[in-house]
């Protein structure tokens, strides 16, 4: 009755937009790339790091920050350039792009933030283009181990005008991201009456508090006479040979990165992607969904970048023989074992989400998930995971046991298994893809809860 239920309402749904004259888009449904939501492994001998360093451009030494990923092998790398002035610093999106496996470069332009120097337009897009060629200074290559062939320039708002203007000024860019974009020049275009250039003064007068030597008024003036050469609309065509993201913001500046997105593709482009996001020019309420769809796309560049949080194994196929707990079922592969009968075997997590954890699988049934079971294994599976939950309450001296069985979605082994989770009463339960654990100390573990078990 429920399912009718709800099918019927879905019908409605769908027949009243119909008949409204809208039309109802494909869901989209992408995996969360792992980096933006779990740490990656720390890599003891190069640990990722950050370092902080003056940058030389047009006879000043701009301030910037350079956040490493961990290994010591040629890394993709990303120049990331702020708006106007900057407010909106962007760090978690640089720091997920870090976990990533990207370095990731940030300067702050002459005269904002704290760099000497004039602020100006012209100066942060020489600022812009210097940074470019930072990265592909053979002795800063060596020293952060940046791949050059794989540099990617990105930018937020007027960064994103800063962005586009890299690329164009270095055709070895490999990519390009635009994120809600600032087309400058086309303020120009408003300035039509000595009235509009004072508004455009009094509308720029709060954002150049941090900007040393320059005025709402000589910004402006800048625009109305460099129009031509602020145009991000004659940029975006440039940079159309190669591979950009643009992202807009549907409550800010998404009307612009249309007309940037059309004029790409007028320019020929072939490799075009344009996503937006029902949020405001800083993304607020948007933050992990900006994060996931850069690294996504920055997968072209490095597929292992944008690996998926989760696993996900097909829920209809032919059992895997050579699956790993097969293997260990079999005696191919070792695991710390902590119970076992005729039907069931009980072995510890290698990569324990809380210590203690271990995984209940059958010997007898080959189900690939919970669907394909027989009742019977299953309520056996069930019992067992119940007394390993008491054995880790008696031996660890934890205040409860969660179990988690997953089906298709989320499972990484196609071999029926339920986690058994101790837990430590206020600590979060943190289930992704986590860290192999140290196997002597999982081993410790396992001999505590074998006394239990007994």
């Amino acid at each position: 009755m429920t399912r009718k239920l709800i099918a019927g309402a879905c019908a409605l749904l769908l027949g009243a937009l119909t008949l409204a004259g809208g039309s109802v888009a494909e869901p989209r449904f992408q995996p969360v790339p792992r980096a933006v939501i779990a740490d990656p492994a720390r890599d003891p001998k190069h640990p990722a790091d950050m370092a902080a360093f003056t940058l030389p451009t047009g006879g000043v030494a701009v301030n910037a920050l350079m956040y490493l990923a961990s290994g010591d092998q040629p890394h993709p790398t990303m120049l990331f350039l702020h708006g106007f002035p900057g407010n909106e610093t962007n760090i978690d999106l640089l720091q997920a792009v870090r976990r990533a496996g990207w370095n990731v470069l940030k300067i702050n332009y002459r005269g904002s933030w704290g760099s000497p120097g004039q602020f100006s337009f012209a100066h942060a897009r020489a600022d812009g283009e210097a940074a470019t060629a930072f990265l592909r200074d053979p002795a800063n290559v060596a020293k952060y181990h940046i791949d050059p062939t794989r540099i990617v320039v990105a930018g937020h708002s007027m960064g994103g005008f800063m962005a586009a203007d890299a690329s164009a000024a270095d055709p070895k860019v490999a990519g390009t991201i635009l994120i809600d974009a600032w087309d400058i020049g086309s303020r120009a275009e408003r300035i039509t009456s000595p009235e509009a250039r004072k508004a455009a003064i009094s509308a720029m007068a709060p954002d150049t508090v941090p900007l040393a030597g320059t005025s709402p008024a000589s910004l402006i003036q800048e625009i109305e006479t460099n129009a031509d050469k602020l145009d991000l609309e004659v940029l975006s065509a440039k940079i159309a040979d190669r591979p950009v993201l643009m992202i807009g913001a549907e409550f800010a500046g998404a009307p612009t990165t249309r007309k940037l997105a059309a004029a790409a593709r007028a320019a020929g482009a072939t490799a075009l992607t344009e996503t937006y996001f029902p949020t405001d020019h800083s993304f607020s309420d948007s933050r992990i969904g900006l994060e996931a769809e850069v690294i996504r796309w920055l997968g072209r560049f490095d597929p292992a970048s944008a690996r998926p949080a989760g696993a996900v194994t097909p829920l209809k196929a032919a059992y895997d023989e050579a699956n790993p707990f097969a293997k260990i079922l079999r005696g191919e592969s070792p695991a710390p074992r902590i119970y076992e009968d005729d039907q069931v075997l009980v072995f510890m997590d290698r990569a324990p989400a809380e210590t203690g954890h271990a995984l209940v699988i059958s010997k007898t049934s080959k189900a690939r998930n919970m669907l394909e079971i027989a009742p019977a294994d299953l309520a056996r599976m069930l019992a067992v995971a119940a007394r390993v939950g008491q054995a880790q309450i008696d031996a660890l001296g934890v205040g409860g046991f969660t179990i988690v069985q997953n089906n298709g979605v989320g499972q990484s082994v196609p071999h029926l298994h339920i986690h058994v989770i101790p837990r430590i009463a206020g600590k979060p339960l943190e289930f992704n893809e986590n860290r192999i654990g140290d196997p002597a100390d999982i081993e410790a573990v396992a001999v505590k809860l074998r006394a239990a078990l007994k």
